[in-house]
């Protein structure tokens, strides 16, 4: 991760948490995400698109 990255980041990170202290939520740490659920959710992405891309092009011809 680059040093703009993890400025920006830490930007959004502290900006979520003052939304949320404003709104009464409770702080507390984030849940870390596994990162095998990421490449499982980029690629069902990328299966979902390509899906629909060949039904367009079914529906297009037919």
């Amino acid at each position: 991760m680059t040093a703009a990255a993890q400025a920006r980041h830490i930007s959004l990170v502290r900006l979520e948490r003052a939304a949320g202290q404003a709104f009464g939520y409770e702080d507390h740490e984030p849940a870390s995400v596994p990162r095998g659920s990421l490449t499982l959710a980029h690629s069902g992405f990328a299966l979902a698109t390509m899906a629909t891309a060949l039904a367009a092009t079914i529906t297009y011809f037919v």
